[in-house]
């Protein structure tokens, strides 16, 4: 009998393994599918965009304007290295990029995709780098242009390296569609995020336009994290934890390693489960479980970055480092609600720990950063604050003046309307709670209904003992026997009464939000949506977070599970989203036509003139002064030193590059010679754009300058000066339309004749 009770169970057992693993590979196969359908796509575009098959070498990386082009660089110093360790050497010991010191650059400015892009190709390059993988041609470029030789294919390795970025770009997509499918428990859902992906593409990514920003290389890992972190949050049985641990705290290495900024965007992570446990959505297990693969993440990230002081002193270590000593220490401190006066109390209490940790957190983060004396991330909070006051500095300006750090447009806002996205997800987080109230108060209701029955139940009394036969009792015998008859009755009476009224009046509200049942992984995709959309609002940039989490939250709509609607409308539900897909699948073709129909190409012959001459016309040792974006430019084509460039996450730039912009400002020309002379730089590039250009917004180096030091408002540019003057120290080597070039004359080697007294 035994050995026949447990055959079905085998059996349902392996028939659900079955389907389990049938759907796992149904979603990997729709995910490649869209993944690579992505890949194609934005490869396709940046192709439209530059016309990059047909550029020289040299145009080719002219075309990574500023931080593209500084991070490129590193690329070409890891395949250009006949030694691998070598290369890695040029890394640890940078003398290019802030001459004439030394710069660790693993430890500085995330370059550990283009180490392991890098190192692979270096690997593959004898399989690849054949004739059948790369082909050169000559291209005609007219005119007067000589004709120049441009070779093709993923042996060449600018090819390799978009290659890479292209397939990172299809895993976005991919993890998307998991992401949301996950969180709406259909496919439809899955596919229905992907199709807002496409309409909204150019809020969701700028991969197609700027390929390697750091943004675009974490983008995928990020949405793998968030994913994994919500199927981690729905494994109530924990079957799964040690696997999901590990490959999380993958995940959370790679991200911090891949892009500076992704310590806030797991900052914000942290803080919306330390409030899910306040709120007992999840319990401190969950939320410990959590923190110990930040734990391992974070301390894999602090170690391969070489000991970053930015990761180290950052608000996410201090505000993780806090919440953990909580979960130790004061967690189980928590009341037990009985009553309306314990809600009142302990939601007091609730307020009062946020507050206490977030200022725990700001003050831990300051004495840290004190003790390491690192001052890395001030500017972050400078440009913050710029936003909610009229603070302006040089620093911020250089950020708010640019368009992707400006306020979000509402131009957005249109655009997501236009695609039906922000009406998808309204409807889907009110399908969501409304499901979430109503089963609640189901719950409620049964529970008050079951306690009076068995209230009642308890209080009937049973007839079988009184037979109706008078008995030989005396009289007092029979009155007690009524009288106790009398008193259970009313004892029962006065029990259903007390019961009703507390249960009705007072522990009404208790008794809800103890049968409040809320999907952890639902709520933590809205938070962190809600947490995007307020970054968002502050800069523009940070949209390419916000919208693709958008995206997910729409395929709510797609469950039909939430929906309130009578069981019998329930069929006419397809309908409706038939219906309301229409201007979604007009924006998508819309979107995707004009994307596909914009054709460009890349020539810039006056920076292609200047690079040409400092190639020919300067010593290997030669160190530029001059904006960021020519900087970086410079540095990756003719490999020459710079003495600033566009990583502006570091205190030390930061006032590099504020010393070489005072060549836009109102400064004399000596005193820009005592700042070069400091940073030892040889030559100084004069951009004609910087210091001629005007702006509506007050954001021309002028009006920048003039905010900095107004004092010297009424002094000519300094700029102005060089290019119409002839001015000591400075003396002109170099010019065309665009660019000068200055020489700039050391004084420490100026030649001093004998004098001889007489």
């Amino acid at each position: 009998m035994d050995e026949n009770k447990m055959e079905p169970k085998i059996t349902d057992k392996k028939r659900f393994s079955s389907k389990k693993i049938v759907r796992g590979c149904l979603l990997a196969t729709i995910a490649f599918s869209l993944g690579y359908l992505h890949y194609r796509y934005v490869s396709h575009l940046f192709e439209n965009d530059r016309n990059f098959a047909y550029l020289s070498e040299m145009e080719r990386e002219m075309s990574f304007r500023t931080e593209m082009g500084f991070y490129y660089s590193y690329f070409k110093t890891m395949v250009e290295e006949r030694q691998f360790i070598a290369a890695i050497s040029k890394l640890m010991y940078d003398r290019l990029v802030e001459f004439p010191k030394d710069v660790n650059a693993v430890n500085r400015f995330n370059i550990h995709p283009e180490v392991v892009i890098g190192a692979l190709y270096r690997y593959l390059e004898p399989y690849i780098n054949t004739t059948t993988n790369r082909q050169c041609h000559m291209v005609d470029r007219g005119g007067d242009l000589a004709p120049v030789e441009s070779c093709v294919g993923i042996g060449q390795p600018v090819f390799f390296y978009l290659e890479a970025i292209w397939w990172l770009a299809g895993l976005t997509v991919a993890a998307l569609f998991l992401y949301a499918a996950t969180i709406s428990e259909c496919l439809l859902g899955g596919l229905l995020a992907v199709a807002q992906y496409f309409a909204n593409h150019t809020e969701c990514t700028r991969v197609q336009w700027a390929p390697n920003e750091r943004e675009n290389l974490a983008a995928p890992f990020l949405l793998l994290q968030t994913w994994l972190v919500t199927v981690q949050l729905r494994d109530n049985q924990r079957r799964t934890t040690f696997q999901l641990q590990v490959s999380i705290f993958i995940l959370n290495s790679l991200c911090l390693l891949f892009w500076q900024f992704s310590q806030f965007i797991f900052l914000t992570q942290t803080a919306i489960f330390f409030v899910m446990e306040q709120l007992r959505i999840i319990d401190v297990k969950s939320l410990c479980i959590f923190l110990h693969s930040h734990f391992c993440g974070l301390h894999m990230a602090v170690l391969l970055l070489q000991g970053n002081d930015m990761l180290k002193s950052s608000l996410y270590a201090s505000f993780f480092l806090i919440v953990s000593c909580y979960c130790l220490f004061f967690s189980s401190f928590r009341i037990k609600i009985q009553n309306r006066m314990d809600l009142f109390v302990e939601a007091w209490l609730v307020l009062l720990r946020i507050a206490i940790v977030t200022v725990a957190s700001l003050y831990l983060k300051k004495i840290i950063s004190n003790f390491l004396e690192v001052q890395e991330d001030s500017h972050i909070w400078d440009i913050l604050y710029s936003k909610l006051t009229n603070f302006k500095t040089f620093h911020t300006l250089i950020y708010t003046c640019t368009e992707v750090f400006d306020f979000l447009p509402f131009s957005t806002i249109q655009k997501l309307l236009r695609s039906f996205l922000i009406p998808f997800v309204l409807l889907g987080i009110v399908n969501v709670c409304h499901y979430w109230v109503s089963n609640s108060v189901k719950e409620t209701e049964k529970e008050i209904e079951d306690e009076i029955n068995k209230i009642e139940k308890d209080g009937d009394i049973s007839d079988e003992s009184d037979s109706g036969i008078e008995n030989s009792d005396t009289k007092t015998s029979k009155e007690n026997a009524v009288t106790d008859l009398d008193l259970l009755d009313k004892e029962i009476k006065s029990k259903i009464e007390c019961k009703e009224n507390t249960s009705v009046e007072r522990d009404l509200l208790i008794l809800f939000l103890r049968n409040l049942r809320v999907d952890p992984g639902i709520f933590y995709s809205i938070s962190q949506m809600v947490v995007f959309g307020v970054m968002a609002v502050f800069v523009m940039r940070l949209k390419l977070l916000f919208v693709p989490q958008m995206c997910v939250v729409s395929s709510l709509m797609m469950n039909s599970s939430y929906y309130a609607v009578p069981k019998s409308y329930m069929r006419y539900i397809p309908f409706f989203w038939i219906v309301s897909m229409t201007p979604l699948v007009q924006e998508l073709i819309h979107s995707v036509s004009e994307e596909m129909s914009f054709i460009g190409e890349f020539s810039d012959l006056q920076q292609e003139q200047l690079m040409e001459w400092i190639i020919s016309e300067t010593p290997a040792t030669a160190a530029f002064a001059g904006s960021m974006p020519i900087l970086a430019t410079i540095m990756l084509i003719t490999r020459r030193p710079i003495v600033a460039h566009p990583h502006y996450e570091h205190l030390e730039a930061r006032e590099r590059a504020y010393a070489v912009y005072k060549t836009y400002g109102r400064f004399t020309p000596n005193e820009l010679y005592q700042e070069l002379n400091k940073l030892r730089a040889t030559h100084l590039v004069v951009e004609n754009k910087y210091c001629y250009g005007k702006s509506s917004k007050g954001c021309s180096f002028n009006d920048i300058w003039d905010t900095e030091t107004p004092w010297l408002s009424d002094r000519e540019s300094t700029c102005h000066v060089l290019l119409t003057q002839r001015v000591d120290h400075f003396f002109r080597v170099f010019s065309n339309r665009h660019y000068t070039v200055f020489s700039v004359h050391d004084f420490s080697v100026r030649y001093m004749p004998r004098s001889f007294d007489t």
